[in-house]
């Protein structure tokens, strides 16, 4: 049984994965126009083209696996425009988060995020200056006369990483993991 096509783009991608979706414009229909995509990486370095195919009233999209593959981890912007001979008209913008190929990518990439970087980088720091050590964090030298600013740094670099935490919780279950709720019963 073959997977069902969304008719939205997609809000993420795998690299790697093939990845479809149908588009519905009842103002452009597939025998007059044509549909395609551009996608950038946000910083602009990363580029990818694909053109639509007709689908009864609907525009058929596919990234191909080989193409896929090749798209750099990150946010993506695309935008949709159709075209008929001359004419051009922007019919759609969004984001994209493309998520990394784990089966292309060695093990030199760092896959934390830099919520998590941060956060790593200052328990370093506090694990060093309780042992005596001088430690250069972000320009600003830690020693232990001052642990009071190591202490509010590593503070906020928890609560950030612990906020994305919470967010890719949500995201995935729906369910605050910070609102629990408790009924109670009278026996």
């Amino acid at each position: 049984m073959a997977a069902s096509v969304p008719s939205l783009e997609p809000s993420t991608i795998n690299a790697g994965d093939t990845i479809a979706w149908t588009r519905s414009l009842s103002d452009y229909l597939p025998a007059d126009w044509t549909l395609s995509y551009a996608f950038r990486l946000e910083d602009g370095t990363a580029l990818l083209n694909v053109t639509g195919a007709a689908s009864g009233t609907d525009h058929a999209m596919t990234i191909p696996a080989a193409s896929s593959t090749n798209m750099k981890a990150g946010a993506w912007l695309w935008n949709s425009y159709v075209t008929s001979g001359a004419e051009r008209y922007t019919v759609g913008a969004g984001l994209v988060t493309v998520k990394p190929n784990l089966a292309k990518i060695d093990f030199s990439t760092d896959l934390r995020s830099p919520a998590k970087i941060a956060y790593d980088n200052a328990l370093a720091a506090w694990q060093s200056v309780k042992l005596g050590q001088s430690v250069t964090l972000n320009g600003r030298t830690y020693t232990q006369h001052n642990l009071d600013s190591l202490i509010r740094f590593v503070d906020r670099c928890r609560a950030d990483y612990f906020r994305e935490v919470d967010a890719a919780k949500m995201a995935q279950t729906g369910v605050n993991p910070r609102h629990i709720g408790v009924r109670l019963k009278r026996v």
